[in-house]
């Protein structure tokens, strides 16, 4: 199937969200360290994943004072990703790389320098109660500190979980224009109150703000998890989007209640972001 309104609708809040969070909130944390080797079963038996202690890195250069990595280190200094011999490709999704040369080994010393967020990003059609009560996440804090690498494809908190729950198109205007309703819940796992309180008062701020309408290949991460170019801005991104931005109508934030909070884990500070958005389209040409 092509991606159609749906997919781009949600990659672009999703790209937003991320940039408003990061830039806005400075949710980051910029760490220097050892890569360790993890086992990877879904990798070929040439290829060896290294990681950080933490996951997800930031993949946007020029926000604020983070670091988005442009190369691994070992006891020779910088390695060329991609000569034959140790050629590696980044995998930000999951904070670390994955080593593909023939020199390739599960005894490497490597090391690196990158720019952790604060809350890792998920797109989920999961609901709010299932998200909260029935799903066990592991916490990869940002406090503590890890010495070994972090397990890839799990997801871990602290996280915000976005969800495109609602579209619907009311006649807007003649000649076959719509204004396209959409509603994008957000359930925000956060490992203390701080961080709670600071991502709900950050995005009940952004009511009569943009999200510019971007395509779906604009997602700046490719299968891999590494940068499909060598470097990614949100802001040159939307630049070159010629379609009308989304409006942001409304937002509301809550928090879970005491009664259901006896029912997850007691590290888990939960909160709920809904956003009301719209545009007006020609969904029928």
């Amino acid at each position: 199937m092509k991606p159609n309104f749906g997919h781009t609708a949600t990659t672009s809040f999703t790209m937003w969200f991320e940039n408003h969070l990061l830039k806005a909130g400075e949710a980051y944390d910029n760490k220097t360290g050892i890569l360790y080797h993890v086992d990877d079963t879904r990798l070929p038996n040439s290829f060896f994943r290294y990681s950080s202690p933490y996951k997800q890195w930031v993949t946007e250069s020029g926000v604020g004072g983070s670091y988005v990595p442009t190369g691994i280190y070992d006891a020779n200094g910088i390695i060329d990703k991609t000569k034959p011999e140790k050629g590696y490709y980044f995998d930000f999704e999951n904070g670390g790389i994955v080593v593909t040369g023939n020199a390739a080994s599960n005894d490497m010393m490597l090391s690196g320098s990158f720019a952790v967020k604060e809350f890792n990003i998920y797109n989920t059609n999961q609901t709010e109660e299932a998200l909260v009560i029935e799903n066990k996440f592991d916490n990869n804090s940002r406090f503590a500190i890890p010495e070994s690498g972090i397990v890839p494809y799990d997801m871990v908190t602290p996280s915000i979980f976005i969800n495109n729950e609602y579209i619907e198109n009311t006649p807007y205007a003649f000649g076959g224009e719509d204004k396209t309703s959409l509603i994008f819940k957000s359930v925000v796992l956060a490992e203390n109150l701080y961080q709670l309180d600071g991502v709900l008062s950050l995005f009940s701020d952004t009511r009569n703000s943009t999200v510019a309408d971007l395509n779906f290949e604009d997602y700046p991460i490719n299968e891999y998890g590494d940068l499909k170019t060598g470097k990614y801005s949100y802001l040159e991104t939307c630049r070159k989007s010629s379609k009308n931005p989304f409006n942001i109508e409304k937002v509301s934030t809550s928090k879970i209640s005491d009664n259901v909070r006896t029912k997850i884990s007691p590290s888990l500070y939960v909160g709920f972001i809904d956003f009301e958005i719209s545009k007006p389209r020609f969904p029928r040409i």
